[in-house]
């Protein structure tokens, strides 16, 4: 991996994600190497969001209740759920479910030298080919944690980790830093992290006994203009399906 590259990315992970605290296994994976270009990021544009209005507007009555005739026409309409693969990384340790119709490349990560461990980045591609999600299984990860402000939209645990240090835990949230942009981040990490107010960044890893691990959905920056329509887009399909992802995730 180019290292102008890896310094930029990690000088912007101190900054924001603030990913990575100690742990042997294999060199920091930089989000440069993976990352798509400014606007080519996941599809945070907000059609989905103008359907979730309109659709909630064309069924709902002014008290929230769906007539009969209303819920019938929904179940009627409900599209099927999307075909899943699997996806298992070389060791056989982490898997993870994600639609068949979206594609996955894969590279060997930087190693420490004498490391034992080996180091594999896999990027998701969905549909229409734009990378939405890198994860990472076997690394050590280095980083910085800042202050920041945190508003937490939605965490959920993720069974498939349950056993293991910080029970870790989806999350959808914006940190506020001093200076900086707001920035909104969609991984798994540590439950503890998932949590509203001024707190330490934190990191967005996991440790698992074959290494330290990343779970996360590309967000462009600033992603969304107002913690309303951060909002409103958890009710969309496109994020139940990045949710989901993360959510399949689970060690054996």
């Amino acid at each position: 991996m180019h290292p102008e590259r890896f310094a930029k990315a990690a000088a912007a992970g101190a900054l924001t994600l603030a990913l990575i605290s100690a742990m042997a296994a294999c060199a920091p994976v930089p989000t440069s190497g993976a990352t798509p270009d400014q606007g080519s990021g996941p599809a945070l544009t907000l059609t989905s969001l103008t359907q979730v209005s309109a659709d909630r507007a064309g069924t709902e009555k002014a008290g929230g209740e769906k007539t009969a005739g209303e819920k019938t026409a929904g179940k009627k309409n409900k599209a099927p759920a999307p075909a899943l693969k699997t996806f298992t990384f070389p060791d056989g340790h982490i898997s993870f479910a994600y639609p068949a119709n979206w594609s996955i490349r894969t590279q060997p990560g930087p190693t420490l030298p004498g490391s034992s461990a080996d180091c594999v980045e896999a990027v998701l591609s969905d549909h229409r080919g734009r990378d939405v999600a890198f994860m990472v299984s076997g690394f050590y990860g280095d980083g910085a944690s800042s202050p920041v402000e945190r508003t937490v939209f939605d965490s959920a645990p993720v069974l498939g980790l349950a056993a293991f240090e910080g029970e870790p835990a989806f999350g959808f949230f914006r940190d506020s830093f001093v200076d900086v942009n707001d920035h909104f981040s969609m991984d798994v990490r540590p439950a503890a992290e998932l949590v509203t107010g001024s707190a330490a960044s934190g990191n967005g890893q996991v440790l698992l006994p074959n290494g330290a691990a990343i779970f996360r959905v590309f967000m462009d920056s600033p992603g969304f203009p107002s913690d309303e329509a951060a909002s409103a887009w958890t009710q969309s399909p496109e994020y139940a399906q990045l949710k989901a992802l993360l959510m399949s995730v689970s060690y054996t």
